[in-house]
């Protein structure tokens, strides 16, 4: 009995000392995410949010670079005008990244890690079935399935649960006729399975 409790408070201590914070997550990430945020830049913008201070820093291009939000287990940094970046905890041994890019339609990559940043295979199983309304017509319908073509993927992690957001955008469209074609593909919530988003 001694033994068994024994080992079980040894195997609860490792657990404790080997889970990392969002923010160790953060300061640790590789360089190659983000060329050019130093390691101690991180720390700085993490050591602002732990003092409740402005978490902004210059980066090595001369953006800006602001901690939008950080709770336990997700972060949302704003890495320029035009590039966002994405990290959720999901479990005990995987991350997801979202980065995010507009120039000026967005555009989004997901990659999933664990907690040492090694990759892991990531699939969004999302359903990409252009559906004709019931109040539109054949020939309409026609002329807006062409126009949706090319067509970007924006993700978002959720901040409450396990989720992520999938919406379309279209580069080369205006913005009417985005709003037209965006009737014929609805944005999507996808959940976390454990093994991938769907």
């Amino acid at each position: 009995m001694k033994k068994t409790l024994t080992l079980i408070c040894l195997l609860a201590c490792w657990l404790c000392a080997s889970a990392q914070s969002l923010r160790e997550v953060w300061i640790d990430m590789p360089d190659s995410i983000t060329p050019y945020l130093t390691k101690s830049q991180r720390t700085e913008l993490a050591d602002y949010v732990d003092m409740r201070a402005e978490p902004v820093v210059k980066n090595a291009l001369g953006d800006t670079v602001r901690i939008e939000r950080m709770t336990g287990n997700y972060l949302l940094v704003k890495l320029s005008k035009s590039s966002l970046l994405e990290v959720k905890l999901l479990d005990n041994n995987t991350l997801a990244l979202v980065q995010t890019w507009k120039a000026p339609a967005a555009e989004s990559k997901l990659c999933l890690f664990d907690l040492h940043w090694h990759g892991k295979a990531s699939v969004v199983a999302c359903k990409e079935d252009i559906v004709k309304p019931d109040s539109m017509s054949d020939e309409e319908f026609s002329d807006l399935k062409s126009l949706a073509v090319p067509r970007m993927k924006e993700y978002h992690l959720s901040v409450d649960d396990n989720s992520l957001s999938l919406s379309w955008n279209y580069p080369l469209l205006s913005k009417k006729e985005a709003r037209l074609v965006e009737a014929l593909l609805k944005p999507q919530i996808l959940n976390w399975t454990g093994k991938d988003f769907r």
